[in-house]
């Protein structure tokens, strides 16, 4: 059987970015920023990835629990954007309006998930961006360790867009990967988030106005440490369509199985996450590896990062420019929680929202300088 496929050529662009994410976001906005023409693809309708779709909407702390703001730049844009058009909890310290704040006074707010995605299209759109909406950007186009574009897949067919520089920002390195950058798989359990009330949040709400409180979370699956991980249930990579169905029929299915023990008339779900709420699915093996160790310093680094676990507080990371890249492949970088951040401290750093935010910033700008 042989199968043709005709491949339709279309613009060329400084910079692509694969993947609407935060990271990606991120990425696309600093290229933008730094001059180049900059397309981003997103095989969704809706940016923010997990942060919105999938629904995990907490923008972890940009501060080192001790006060101390670690994290500026686009991160901390779009946490204020997170919060300009919709409810939050920021404390006062950190500009906000002071309500339901945490006792831990962390530069850290829940958000609309829904108000937020909107905010992003703006954001990205006024710093000059192209978007490709419902648009699954499949293949790299290589010659020998180059990349020259990717061939994406829509409703318009298959079409070729060229760059000088490729960013994945996809999450699971889905790009870098069929590039034959070397990478390392991921293992999860299966976590099922849902945003619901019911009548006792409304009588709730009319009291105190919380709607942080109000857009409460459910959760039929496992917990950060595998609590609630259905028993006798693999771990799942998520590096394969048969993980991902999986993943979601278990989760919906645990999730219908609750609904049926309540009174259905006295609760409603906001929305289902659109994306399965996968925390590592697969990363790079870069030109050297972000561990999370806490003071390390290096010459490239980006940034400096914090950690949004408690037991944690007052840590400070450094995290490398060579976790971005591997250098066998020159004008293609990783931004989000593909970077290269072995399993253990540095992928659970790197895979949350201010860190997504910072390598993507990071990305944006070493990829709009590449020419080829």
């Amino acid at each position: 059987m042989k199968f043709n496929i005709d491949v339709t050529k279309k613009d060329k662009y400084d910079v692509i970015v694969v993947g609407g994410g935060i990271a990606g976001v991120a990425a696309s906005v600093s290229a933008a920023r730094c001059g180049a023409g900059v397309l981003l693809i997103e095989k969704q309708v809706n940016l923010g990835g997990l942060a919105t779709c999938g629904l995990i909407s907490w923008y972890e702390p940009l501060c080192d629990g001790n006060g101390n703001q670690m994290i500026y730049g686009i991160a901390e844009e779009l946490i204020k954007l997170s919060a300009k058009y919709g409810f939050d909890n920021l404390p006062e310290e950190w500009g906000g309006e002071g309500i339901n704040t945490p006792k831990n006074r962390r530069y850290a707010t829940l958000y609309s998930p829904t108000v937020f995605s909107a905010a992003l299209d703006e954001f990205v759109l006024e710093n000059g961006v192209e978007i490709r909406f419902d648009c699954r950007a499949t293949y790299p186009v290589m010659e020998e360790n180059i990349c020259r574009g990717v061939i994406c897949e829509s409703v318009s067919g298959s079409e070729f867009f060229e760059a000088n520089a490729v960013i994945d920002a996809t999450g699971d390195a889905s790009i870098m990967y069929r590039a034959g950058v070397p990478t390392e798989d991921g293992e999860n359990f299966m976590t099922y988030i849902v945003h619901m009330y019911d009548k006792e949040d409304v009588r709730k709400l009319n009291k105190t106005g919380d709607l942080c409180k109000f857009r409460r979370w459910v959760n039929k699956g496992s917990d950060l440490n595998g609590v609630g991980h259905p028993k006798g249930m693999r771990l799942l990579k998520g590096v394969t369509c048969e993980d991902i169905t999986e993943y979601m029929v278990t989760g919906k299915r645990g999730m219908l199985k609750y609904i049926k023990t309540l009174d259905k008339n006295s609760f409603d779900i906001m929305t289902l996450p659109t994306m399965p709420q996968l925390r590592t699915i697969r990363r790079i093996i870069g030109k050297c590896d972000f561990n999370a160790i806490d003071g390390e310093t290096f010459a490239d680094s980006i940034g400096t990062c914090g950690d949004f676990r408690p037991e944690n507080i007052g840590r400070h990371y450094q995290i490398p420019l060579g976790a971005l890249y591997n250098e066998q492949f020159p004008n293609m970088f990783a931004a989000g929680r593909i970077i290269s951040a072995p399993r253990g401290d540095g992928w659970e750093v790197a895979r949350v929202i201010p860190t997504c935010a910072l390598t993507g910033e990071a990305a944006g700008r070493a990829a709009a300088g590449i020419r080829v």
